[in-house]
């Protein structure tokens, strides 16, 4: 099986393919703003390395988040048109899960951290080795000393650790994995969904997709732990009726994009994004 993965959850974009389970070709470009643009380049310039097309593929998996809320949807946007052109299965995996996944074992208990902002971090903790490991939190912001004070020593942080977090992990005996360590978080994505279509199945004529849960679900979901901006008001017992979800979604939907335009003129008043980073495994 031919598995093509996707990653703009972060301000690393990148994609990687697996062929019969192993990673073939990883191409990685690091951006000052996350987003889907570049995607179907790096796309082609990895099929291209590994003498396939599209029509080669079977899977198309993509990371789910959390991380930066336009990068989500235009990968989630990008694998799902993929697979509807190709007719072909696409999954979704938690970006914390494939920030944990090669670090499986290396430790206890193992937490996966990414940057949210406002001086705090996405976490999730996770035990078990490659074979078997999962999530045991919720996926949740919090921050850092919040994170990590259920974090006995000897414990491993991974990911994307900012300075201050490193700190304080070392002087609760916390061990950091290195940077360099990140190179393979497409890859992971790509082996996680193929463990999920194991689980869960592949679902008739669309996308076959898991979440964070591994339950089947009819549409690739994007995990934003925090909302946008704002969150759904509720009904009554905290019970929403169909007229006030149709509402709070208009909301949400108008929030989302403010939240878009902002970043797009912060983007512009920066400058374009330069290309970082660009690699093959």
């Amino acid at each position: 099986m031919n598995v093509l993965a996707l990653d703009s959850s972060t301000t690393t974009v990148g994609v990687a393919i697996l062929c019969d389970g192993e990673p073939v070709v990883e191409r990685a470009q690091t951006v000052k703003r996350p987003s889907s643009e570049g995607l179907l380049r790096l796309t082609d310039d990895a099929l291209s390395a590994v003498g396939l097309t599209l029509a080669d593929l079977d899977l198309i998996a993509v990371a789910t988040g959390p991380g930066s809320f336009n990068g989500i949807r235009g990968g989630i946007a990008t694998a799902e048109g993929l697979a509807l052109a190709l007719g072909i299965p696409a999954v979704g995996v938690p970006t914390l899960d494939a920030l944990a996944y090669p670090h499986a074992g290396r430790a206890p208990l193992l937490r996966a951290v990414l940057p949210a902002g406002r001086g705090e971090v996405y976490t999730a903790r996770y035990e078990g080795t490659w074979a078997d490991v999962r999530v045991v939190s919720d996926y949740t912001v919090a921050p850092p000393a919040a994170a990590l004070e259920d974090l006995p020593p000897g414990s491993l942080l991974c990911g994307r650790i900012p300075a201050e977090v490193a700190a304080l992990a070392e002087r609760r005996g916390v061990s950091c994995a290195p940077s360099l360590a990140l190179s393979a978080t497409t890859a992971a994505v790509a082996v996680l969904a193929l463990r999920r279509m194991d689980a869960t199945g592949e679902r008739q004529g669309g996308a076959s997709v898991a979440d964070g849960a591994g339950q089947a679900e009819p549409g690739i979901r994007p995990l934003y732990v925090r909302r946008p901006g704002i969150t759904r008001p509720a009904g009554r017992a905290g019970i929403m009726t169909q007229a006030s979800e149709r509402q709070a979604d208009e909301i949400v939907l108008q929030e989302q994009e403010r939240e878009r335009e902002r970043e797009r003129q912060e983007g512009q008043a920066g400058g374009d994004p330069a290309a970082g980073r660009s690699g093959a495994r």
